[in-house]
């Protein structure tokens, strides 16, 4: 378990770098994340299960169960997205704002907390994803 974290936090440490690679007086283009992610998630309690992320073109995500698992439910929340960072301003799960970078590179989207009060939608979303 602990290999995996290790390799997740170096696949975005390397996204961090060449995300960050932009020409002087360029803030960073909005990435194109919207339409469908997927990845394969595990929970606390060694539960595996795939998930997919699907960003709507009216800035909403559905968080979807693929698969059925004890415990978890489906989730849907709104967000803002200026340049690369997403601001998840309303969701029924959680009553805080929470802030998030998105790095998308070819068909893979990393997710990382930046500011994010909410440790249930922090372990949904961090999650280096695939698009479908």
């Amino acid at each position: 378990m602990k290999f995996s974290q290790l390799s997740l936090v170096t696949i975005f440490v390397i996204f961090l770098f060449f995300g960050s690679c932009t020409k002087d007086g360029d803030s960073g283009p909005v990435p194109d994340i919207y339409g469908s992610w997927t990845v394969l998630q595990t929970d606390d309690q060694g539960q595996q299960y795939n998930v997919e992320l699907r960003f709507n073109n009216n800035n909403t995500y559905d968080w979807i169960l693929l698969d059925s698992v004890p415990g978890h439910t489906d989730s849907h929340a709104e967000f803002s997205l200026v340049e690369n960072v997403m601001v998840i301003t309303s969701d029924t799960d959680c009553n805080f704002q929470g802030e998030y970078l998105l790095i998308k590179e070819s068909n893979k989207l990393a997710i990382i907390a930046v500011s994010e009060e909410c440790g249930p939608r922090a372990k949904a979303l961090e999650y280096l994803w695939d698009k479908m």
